[in-house]
């Protein structure tokens, strides 16, 4: 029994959960702090043609200007644009143009955009100017193929609009089809519309807010019922499906217990668990996540695992185990961009497409789109998976500001001999009667107790007086050298 859980007690801070059978399946949260740009369009204006990158980039509002690629150019977008015509060519500096966020900002790169818009409903995907009409490919159903291509055909879409049907399209009826598609090419329609009226630049459409978009992209047949515990939330999801799915608006409920709504359902100790580099499997063995700035490298360790009667078994049966929970991981986390995984060792052919068939049937109803490799003779197993939203630790926790992401920092010991040799190199560079040196506290405690013998030294080497203070300002392996007149 499925059910969504909306926490909105916080406005500045959404939560979203969806549970099965007690167990968490996706986690959504969305922060005050942190703004989503995915889905959202923008008039735009061109701020440089690159040539050497193959694309341009664009002055969308925000400080980092975001990245077109060649290929993301619509050219019926384009003025004056013709037949046979280098697009790259069409383009200047200045050109006003109509483009949609398709990744966010991350770091020091800025969004990627793309003009070839998609504009989504609760049942479609409307293509403005793109010539496609089809179905999802999530749907495998031969004969649901069939028939949505005929309702697609029969509802017709207006010239120069594509259509895709999304899997949640799948058992509707042409009527419900219909009415998204016309809610849709309304949409569009006041979009075209906006542009020619709007300033440059600044945003035509932004994608609705935490709870429309789950509502929208996560409610499925066997949902039984959506909890929320903020009433202006639940009257807002209320209008939202009295107008999309009116048959459903009696699913969304209330919730009114003093005890809180995630602690109920028992999902806190579970959302805990996503920020968790280590996860176990109850067969004792464990994964372990690393996500860094190239890819998220995940390794499987077997742990206690010893119930079964070989090595090969044991490997196999924790390998399928972790690739289901890995598969689970991913969309948790929605975690995106390539994707290792170090499965424990199997000489068996057998035992090996058994554990990718785990992961690809554990990724079956994963929204992103994958592209999933075999397991190589290292027992490596390579994927890509398209990132949805911003990282979830990106929305909840900042880098550390002691080891700056690294995850350790420099010993005592250490960073007294870095001081020490900072305070040498000074010295040899400049010839001054008094320095004044300032460290962390168990630095200078080191430094003065241990190793006053080398001050002395640089002291008396250099003709200098040497004062150690402590501050709590800086971060160990940080000093501050200041000449003293």
């Amino acid at each position: 029994m499925k059910k969504m859980l909306i926490n909105a007690m916080h406005p500045e801070e959404i939560r979203v959960a969806v549970v099965d059978e007690g167990v968490l399946t996706e986690f959504h949260m969305e922060s005050a702090l942190k703004e989503q740009l995915r889905g959202n369009i923008y008039k735009a204006r061109i701020s440089k043609v690159e040539h050497s990158l193959n694309a341009v980039f664009v002055d969308y509002g925000r400080e980092k200007h975001g990245l077109l690629p060649a290929g993301d150019i619509n050219a019926a977008l384009i003025p004056d644009v013709r037949e046979g015509k280098d697009l790259m060519q069409a383009l200047h500096k200045g050109m006003e143009i109509l483009v949609q966020v398709v990744r966010e900002e991350k770091g020091a790169k800025g969004a990627l955009l793309t003009m070839d818009i998609s504009l989504p409903g609760r049942f479609l995907v409307l293509l403005p100017h793109q010539d496609m009409a089809g179905v999802s490919r999530k749907i495998g159903d031969e004969k649901q193929r069939k028939r949505l291509r005929e309702i697609i055909d029969q509802i017709k879409p207006p010239e120069g609009l594509g259509l895709i049907v999304r899997t949640a399209g799948m058992d509707r009826t042409k009527t419900e089809l219909a009415r998204d598609m016309t809610y849709l090419v309304r949409l569009w329609k006041s979009m075209e519309e906006q542009f020619r009226k709007a300033d440059c630049p600044s945003i035509i459409y932004k994608e609705g807010d935490i709870i429309i978009r789950t509502i929208r992209d996560y409610l499925t047949t066997d949902t039984t019922e959506i909890l929320i515990d903020e009433d202006e939330t639940v009257k807002r999801a209320t209008i939202f499906m009295k107008t999309v799915m009116p048959r459903l608006k009696g699913i969304i409920k209330p919730y009114k217990q003093n005890k809180p709504l995630f602690t109920k359902f028992e999902l806190e100790q579970q959302i805990e668990g996503i920020y968790n580099r280590k996860v176990k499997l109850k067969s004792g063995g464990t994964i372990i996540i690393e996500p860094t700035e190239a890819m998220v490298v995940i390794d499987v360790n077997s742990g206690q695992s010893t119930s079964t009667r070989s090595i090969e078994e044991t490997a196999s049966e924790t390998n399928r185990e972790a690739a289901s929970e890995i598969a689970r991981q991913l969309v948790l986390r929605d975690l995106g961009g390539l994707i290792a995984i170090d499965f424990i060792d199997m000489r068996s052919k057998e035992n090996i497409r058994g554990v990718e068939k785990a992961l690809r049937e554990g990724l079956k109803y994963d929204r992103a789109h994958l592209v999933l490799g075999k397991i190589s003779k290292f027992g490596i197993m390579e994927l890509s998976r398209e990132r949805l939203s911003p990282p979830l630790l990106e929305k909840s926790h900042v880098r550390c500001p002691a080891c700056e992401g690294l995850g350790i920092v420099r010993s005592v010991e250490s960073a007294s001999f870095m001081a020490l040799r900072e305070i040498q190199l000074h010295l040899s560079r400049n010839k001054v009667p008094r320095l004044r040196v300032s460290m962390p506290r168990e630095v200078a405690l080191y430094v003065l107790n241990q190793q006053k013998r080398h001050l002395l030294r640089l002291e008396q080497e250099f003709g200098t007086e040497i004062t150690v203070s402590t501050t709590h300002t800086l971060k160990t392996g940080q000093i501050s050298i200041e000449q003293v007149e």
